[in-house]
């Protein structure tokens, strides 16, 4: 019998075939149920993997017969996942990641380098992340690094099709959906530059919205931080007198140093700018915030014994 998800050779059946090389072996009607996931379309899907609606239609019925139940559901005209829809979607993303790695691992030879993918959030991978991927290489001189960074919500996604093996994050994740582990915890701050009217003064949160304020775009860790913690207070980004929505940390610390707004971001963002009196620290009642930076990964990864000593010695490393 055919393995639904993966199988080791390539064998035609009902107008389908299973899928290989860049696909790793994956089930062309799995391949289909994922597309159809991200998309929520199904004359969308049938065009991006360039075959006809009704074969869409067809591969997600033959799944749901498979399985015995609905995987689809419509609220009105909007097509949703069902709950084991959502348990499949978490399943095969897995099984595809875990495909990945087998592939790796198959063509690795004996005493080789081993790859390690990292996906990592723009204050960890600019800021953190660096010096210690510099020692780790001088103690594991056999791995080689590649190093994603990019906002939370796309290393989940990248890390869900396999192609990164794990993540560290500052944002908001599904604590559910995935394994975890907490690396450390970073002040959350306000910074200002020398002529800001707010500099010295104690002052609440709400009036930082006098000010123009400087924020990453939307997706980020650290704007998704901020525009949490003024909710709690009931007000928004919309709340401050201009928004600069700015994607790279040198240019917001530049605006923000000229005094053309104020920011908030972790601390060892702007440790040096701190030290060297050229950003200064917004005075904040009641604002003492730290949030947690995690180590991310799919659960019942297969090769956890390939990024665990990375993940070890990120966790014990010290300047």
């Amino acid at each position: 019998m055919v393995s639904l998800l993966f199988s080791w050779a390539e064998i035609w059946y009902d107008g389908g075939k299973v899928l290989k090389g860049e696909n790793i072996m994956l089930d062309n009607r799995v391949e289909t149920f994922l597309a159809l996931c991200d998309i929520m379309n199904y004359t969308k899907t049938a065009e991006t993997l360039h075959i006809t609606q009704p074969a869409v239609t067809q591969q997600i019925r033959w799944l749901e017969e498979y399985y015995g139940c609905r995987l689809f559901s419509y609220q009105g005209k909007v097509l949703r996942l069902t709950e084991k829809g959502e348990t499949l979607r978490r399943l095969a993303q897995q099984m595809t990641a875990n495909a990945q790695g087998i592939l790796q691992e198959m063509q690795r030879e004996e005493n080789t380098e081993i790859h390690l993918r990292i996906g990592a959030t723009k204050t960890i991978g600019d800021y953190m992340l660096p010096p210690i991927m510099v020692d780790f290489l001088q103690e594991y001189p056999q791995y080689r690094l590649h190093l994603t960074v990019d906002n939370t919500g796309k290393l989940l996604h990248m890390m869900e099709e396999g192609k990164i093996d794990f993540a560290i994050v500052e944002g908001f994740f599904d604590k559910e959906k995935y394994d975890f582990t907490l690396y450390k915890r970073e002040r959350f701050l306000g910074v200002c530059g020398k002529a800001c009217p707010l500099r010295g003064k104690s002052i609440s949160l709400w009036e930082t919205h006098t000010e123009p304020l400087i924020l990453r775009e939307p997706g980020s860790g650290t704007r998704d931080i901020l525009e949490e913690l003024l909710k709690e207070n009931n007000f928004t980004v919309h709340s401050y007198s201009a928004v600069q929505e700015i994607s790279n940390f040198q240019a917001i610390k530049a605006m923000t140093e000229a005094s053309l707004g104020i920011t908030f971001l972790y601390e060892p963002v702007v440790k040096q700018e701190l030290e060297e009196k050229r950003l200064f620290p917004l005075e904040i009642l009641n604002f003492d915030i730290f949030r947690e930076l995690n180590f991310v990964y799919l659960q019942n990864s297969l090769f956890r014994q390939t990024w665990q000593p990375f993940v070890d010695f990120a966790m014990t490393w010290q300047k």
